[in-house]
């Protein structure tokens, strides 16, 4: 199997079979070799940001890598975007289907996309990449959190049983 390299809205598959403790997170699976038939979650690469956190989404479909990448993206989501840290760095998830016009306004409703940030005495806005003082119930928004991938893995088995 042929992977694709970390590019904004690149198609990724997420093993739901590898062991989940908090070290997993930390360990390189740059050798393994991952079988296509295995069960996978999928998600799609919206935003990079390293400091911050990649901004990526989760599709509800869950099995086999399919042949087309629609079935995937097709499937609709899982959860609201949010940030992830050290799942490609360390290629415990892997990148499977391009999307050369992907466009995160159009195929991932960006301006749409926001979370609470900073403090909880003064919170600042990000809303489709823009930041902005905040001044409305913060309970009614996301805090802005970054996950690790195990934490994302175990999110979407509770999620499917």
């Amino acid at each position: 199997m042929n992977y694709l390299e970390e590019k904004e809205g690149n198609i990724f598959f997420i093993p739901l079979f590898l062991p989940n403790g908090i070290k997993d997170n930390n360990k390189s699976y740059t050798r393994k070799k991952f079988e296509t038939s295995a069960q996978y979650a999928f998600g799609r690469l919206i935003e990079i940001d390293k400091s911050a956190g990649d901004l990526v989404e989760i599709f509800n479909y869950i099995g086999t890598i399919p042949s087309d990448s629609s079935v995937i993206t097709e499937s609709g989501l899982m959860f609201k975007p949010f940030h992830i840290a050290m799942a490609f760095s360390k290629k415990r998830w892997r990148f499977i289907f391009e999307t050369p016009a992907y466009d995160k306004e159009k195929d991932s409703n960006y301006s749409e996309i926001s979370f609470l940030m900073g403090n909880r005495d003064s919170p600042i806005h990000w809303k489709g990449g823009e930041k902005n003082p905040f001044g409305g119930d913060p309970s009614l928004y996301e805090r802005w959190i970054i996950h690790p991938p195990t934490k994302v893995e175990d999110m979407i088995r509770d999620k499917k049983n």
